[in-house]
């Protein structure tokens, strides 16, 4: 009874076992029809973002450190301070030079209207001593003068003449210097005022701020240490722009196109923390030709690898906020490919990101008003209506 039940018990868990094969294989090729076909895997995906690198404008001794790795800071936060002892007499003598090149314009001024003046003088004297000349000449002949007196009377007329010629080349020289301009708008006095510029913006970036709001990393500066300008002295990590670099091999980018979803986790959340982007854009080369060396296949002897792509996936910001990302974090992404509507390449660059910063406006702050204040200070008064006005004085016809 035994022996007869024992095949009939093995044809039953074959049969079994070939339904439930068949079943299995019915299902997952249901699921591949249905779910797997449209999707593209890959555990070879990277947290990327902007690392903003604090670099200084100027040398000099660092005195102060206001943040540190990890800690948070907003955008205009100081970051460091640097001796400022050199940029504040730099700026100190820039303002006494401007001062000084104001009143030498005053006296270019002065010196127009004083050779004006003595234009007149010497007019005054041409026509005395032409009129002495011509009375000596109509009296000469009846011996009413002296040769002498008349003779004299000649080098007089002569002398008062180029002394009158001497004094108009004075005043068009004079004139040449401050015509056409004003005191406020010499270029004397705007080659000064940039130079208090200069000095005010190199006493400004001995404190330096932070471009962007971020996490602080790779501090590499102490107290007391001297920085030369461009050396990096640490790095703004902007956490609300980072994204996602999956790398896929190229036989996997068949069907991929810019905007499809993309669904990918974390090894720091796990599984149940899911982040939803989108494809922001394919690459234009596989990573290897962005080696240092990049591979030359010209000969015979090589072996075909397959290619990785990075993926630029975009993340959504409010799940960022929720749950932030450090750059370098491993992540595992999956492409939605049921949509493959979207481009391969862009059409334009108006989706493309743009970052920027405000804080280097700040550099000037001020100082139009410290350099209007030190020319309001020194333009001398009589010569007000020439501060703002061109200087406009008509050359007398000889």
């Amino acid at each position: 009874m035994t022996n007869a039940t024992a095949p009939k018990k093995r044809k039953k868990f074959v049969l079994v076992f070939f339904i439930v094969c068949i079943v299995l294989g019915i299902a997952f090729l249901i699921f591949w029809l249905k779910y797997l076909r449209y999707i593209a895997y890959t555990d070879d995906a990277y947290v990327e973002g902007n690392q903003v690198y604090i670099t200084p404008l100027r040398p000099g001794f660092v005195t102060a450190i206001h943040s540190d790795d990890t800690y948070l800071v907003k955008k205009g936060q100081l970051l460091i301070d640097l001796d400022p002892t050199d940029a504040i007499i730099a700026l100190n003598q820039a303002e006494e030079n401007l001062a000084q090149v104001v009143r030498q314009v005053c006296e270019m001024f002065h010196q127009v209207f004083i050779y004006q003046a003595e234009i007149q003088v010497r007019k005054a004297e041409y026509i005395k001593t032409a009129q002495d000349f011509q009375h000596r000449k109509d009296v000469i002949l009846e011996g009413g003068v002296s040769m002498e007196d008349f003779e004299h009377a000649i080098a007089f007329l002569t002398a008062s003449f180029y002394s009158l010629q001497r004094t108009e080349q004075l005043y068009d020289q004079a004139i040449s210097a401050v015509q056409g301009t004003a005191i406020k708008t010499h270029p004397l006095v705007l080659a000064a005022a940039d130079q208090v510029r200069e000095a005010w913006v190199q006493l400004y970036r001995c404190q330096i701020y932070s471009p962007v709001e971020g996490l602080v990393a790779q501090r590499r500066i102490q107290v007391g240490m001297w920085i030369d300008h461009g050396q990096p002295l640490m790095s703004v990590i902007p956490l609300d722009q980072i994204w996602v670099n999956a790398n896929y091999k190229e036989t996997q980018l068949k069907h991929m196109r810019i905007g499809q979803p993309v669904k990918i986790t974390s090894d720091l959340y796990g599984k149940d923390t899911v982040f939803h982007g989108t494809i922001a854009g394919l690459p234009g080369a596989a990573g290897n030709a962005f080696s240092l060396l990049p591979p030359q296949n010209l000969t015979g002897n090589w072996i075909k690898i397959v290619q990785r792509l990075p993926v630029r996936v975009s993340l959504d910001p409010e799940e960022l906020i929720r749950n932030p990302l450090r750059i370098g974090l491993s992540m595992e992404a999956i492409v939605d490919l049921s949509n493959e509507q979207g481009l391969l390449v862009p059409e334009n660059n108006e989706d493309s990101p743009t970052y920027e910063t405000s804080i280097f406006e700040w550099e000037e702050i001020g100082d139009e008003e410290a350099i209007a204040t030190i020319v309001e200070d020194n333009i001398d008064p009589t010569l007000e209506t020439f501060a703002d006005n061109p200087l406009l004085v008509e050359i007398d016809e000889q």
